[in-house]
């Protein structure tokens, strides 16, 4: 509380000092795929914020959504450092910097860090966002959760100043046009309305996406199981803003997301490393329930003020979350029992409800000595459970509340040399029932635990320093101090104790270090490079015990590096190359050598991402992508021969992707290719887990066909 006190009062100091002094110059002369606008919270040229920073601009995420339309796969391609898309609705494995990331859409956090969802990434349709900002590595300004790094959506709104306008597109996908026998044909819809009228502004975004069953490239149905095919989108974005006047305004959003799964497939055979898990006609259990996310609200109200104070802009919202989603139906299995030896099917609920007020104050101490201040609080609840579609609960209903300020500065000195400096104070509640631990089988005796309070009390810093006065070196140093409850009804759910006080619940902290530079040649060459290392005494990684995954909570570290580079070879050609590699290492209990490797949930292999952007009229576009994944052999096969599961073999693949498109008046026709030619692989997920029930292929060739008429 002490912590509190101090905050606040140093909040109110540099509020009072901030109205005394003159302003910072603006920074929105420049073009705007520069800023960070969101994720830093403070407005700022990317190649100043100290950290390795990836914008997925509005024209990228509709190049790439031409070939996907899953949000996973377009940033899996686009991010260095983040793991490639499982082609399932599961992002259990896609970690950013081998770490559990946040994700945020306008803000508002999609995970939860008390039973995560592994589905935080699928919330939203790729129609409905404006544009992706990610900052990998650890950052203190948004706390609880952001061990990774931070990925924001930022989601569409009307940007153009005609009173009524809008656009319609329609797209068709499929394995094989001219081959009714398979069910590989989908379609999609999306219809956007925009305008503006006097101090009154809108835009309204509605998509249904349908998709055939998934093809694989020998032409076999691929595992229904977390499967992308018969999958029903539907997504529906609304925002609202209204100007008092220059300086002030308010604005609106609700957005609503659902992908269900409703297939005449079931999932048959499987052998890790000889024969894929497949999709055959068949009838599921007439007790399962189609398996997807049912619902995902997300809805934000926000007040803007510029200038409030001198020199000082203001910041207020209040939004809220409320997500539930159904896993796939599970078989009793005498050899791995789940629940009570019966079958069931898994659920997970949740609710988020949160406030956030935050100002940016400029302060010009000199001529050659300008700093700004963001400070402010976040207030969230969250409230998360695991109950299975029978009413069994396997997670009760667990409650926190967590209340942090924060104050984060930047300072420019001579105009080139920036230093941030950042903290945030963390006080989170979390209220835990009286529960019962679902036995696995129906012989193991119940184990009653007594609920409680656990208390989080934790004080993040960060700081960076990046110099800019060279176009052509730009270096930058950083160190943040991470911190995550990670999954924390996974290990309720597990315990073997009575007492909440007896149960393994301390958070994860982890000690980021970032050396990196940005380089600018001319017009025609931009470099980014970076080398990360992260620490930490308590582990995130998960480990399979039993068929169950748990959490390691073995002491940990990763490094690695990353790179990317972007040329225009001619006027109308560009390329890009994106390089990741990394790797984490743990100690073994009792041991002080780093003499054991994290799992591939968390180490993905190398990966390596180039593109062609070939562009021979002002109309017309033609992009070629390339993905390559190394090899990932850490581990050794147990005694009975196989590989512990998460533990598995990763071999290289190679893929490539097309996209085009042609404007003509209004109409823009486009054509994209997945997987352009037709290549029969085993994803890398389904190597790195070493289950016969995930050893599934990845998609075969699919071709979309589109056209949009915009008015």
């Amino acid at each position: 509380m002490k912590k509190a006190i101090f905050m606040a009062g140093l909040l109110v100091s540099v509020t009072l000092f901030a109205q005394q002094t003159s302003a910072d110059s603006s920074i929105q002369d420049k073009d705007m795929d520069e800023l960070i606008v969101h994720v830093n919270r403070i407005p700022e040229i990317k190649t100043n914020s100290a950290a390795t920073v990836t914008i997925i601009s509005e024209k990228q995420i509709k190049e790439m959504g031409k070939i996907s339309q899953d949000v996973s796969q377009i940033i899996g391609m686009a991010v260095p450092g983040l793991a490639l898309a499982s082609n399932t609705t599961s992002n259990r494995s896609q970690t950013l910097r081998g770490r559990s990331m946040l994700l945020l859409i306008d803000g508002i956090p999609q995970s939860t860090p008390l039973r995560a969802t592994d589905r935080d990434i699928r919330t939203i349709d790729p129609a409905a966002i404006e544009r992706i900002e990610v900052v990998n590595g650890a950052t203190s300004i948004y706390g609880n959760g952001a061990i990774g790094g931070v990925i924001n959506i930022i989601t569409k709104k009307n940007k153009e100043g005609k009173t009524f306008g809008g656009q319609t597109s329609f797209s068709t996908t499929d394995h094989d046009y001219f081959d009714n026998k398979k069910r590989g044909f989908g379609y999609r819809f999306n219809q956007q309305f925009y305008g503006k009228k006097d101090k009154f502004n809108y835009l309204i975004n509605g998509t249904i996406n349908q998709t055939g069953s998934a093809v694989d490239g020998d032409g076999e149905y691929i595992s229904p199981r977390y499967g992308l095919g018969d999958t029903r989108t539907l997504n529906l974005l609304t925002k609202i803003g209204y100007d008092f006047n220059q300086k002030n305004s308010i604005e609106a959003m609700y957005n609503y997301y659902s992908s269900t799964q409703n297939t005449p497939l079931v999932a048959e055979g499987g052998i890790y490393g000889q024969s894929p898990r497949i999709g055959v006609i068949g009838t599921k259990n007439p007790n399962a329930q189609n398996e997807g996310t049912r619902y995902n609200h997300n809805a934000y109200i926000k007040y803007t003020s510029k200038d409030i104070f001198r020199n000082s802009d203001l910041e207020v919202s209040a939004f809220a979350q409320s997500l539930y989603t159904v896993f796939d139906y599970r078989e009793h299995n005498p050899k791995k029992p789940r629940w009570q030896s019966t079958s069931g099917q898994a659920t997970i609920r949740a609710k988020k409800y949160g406030l956030r007020g935050q100002m940016v104050s400029r302060v010009n101490f000199s001529d050659q000595v300008k700093t700004q201040f963001l400070y402010g609080v976040d207030y969230l609840v969250d409230q998360t459970s695991q109950p299975l579609v029978d009413k069994r609960l396997w997670v009760p209903e667990i409650t926190s509340y967590n209340i942090a300020p924060f104050l984060q500065t930047k300072t420019t000195f001579w105009g080139d040399l920036n230093l941030k400096l950042g903290v945030r104070y963390d006080h989170i509640n979390v209220d835990v029932p009286d529960y019962n631990i679902l036995p696995k089988k129906d012989t193991d005796p119940q184990v009653h635990v007594k609920g409680g309070n656990l208390k989080y009390d934790n004080t993040s810093w960060n700081v960076g320093l990046s110099y800019n006065r060279l176009k052509e070196l730009q270096p930058f140093v950083a160190y943040s101090r991470g911190f995550s409850i990670f999954d924390l009804g996974r290990t309720l759910r597990d315990a073997a104790a009575d007492q909440l006080s007896k149960i393994e619940t301390s958070p994860v902290k982890t000690d980021n270090y970032e050396v990196g530079a940005y380089s600018q040649i001319g017009n025609f060459l931009s470099i980014n490079a970076a080398y990360f290392y992260t620490h930490s005494q308590l582990g995130s990684d998960l480990v399979s015990k039993a068929g169950f995954w748990v959490v390691d909570r073995s002491p940990q570290k990763v490094s690695g590096v990353e790179v990317g580079t972007n040329v225009r070879i001619i006027q109308e050609l560009d390329a890009g190359l994106n390089f990741t590699t990394f790797e984490g290492r743990k100690k073994s209990e009792g041991s002080r050598n780093w003499d054991g490797y994290m799992s591939g949930l968390s180490i993905p292999a190398s990966k390596t991402t180039m593109y062609l952007s070939f562009k021979p009229v002002k109309q017309s576009y033609f992009n070629l992508y390339y993905i390559h994944t190394g090899t990932r052999d850490r581990f050794t096969l147990n005694s009975k021969g196989v590989y512990n599961e998460g533990e598995g073999k990763v071999n290289p693949i190679d893929l490539f992707n097309f996209s085009s498109g042609y404007t003509l008046d209004k109409i823009t026709y486009g054509i994209a290719v997945e997987n352009l030619f037709n290549k029969s692989y085993y994803t890398p997920v389904s190597m790195l887990v070493a289950r016969n029930t995930e050893y599934a292929r990845g998609n075969g060739r699919y071709i979309t066909l589109s056209m949009t008429y915009k008015f």
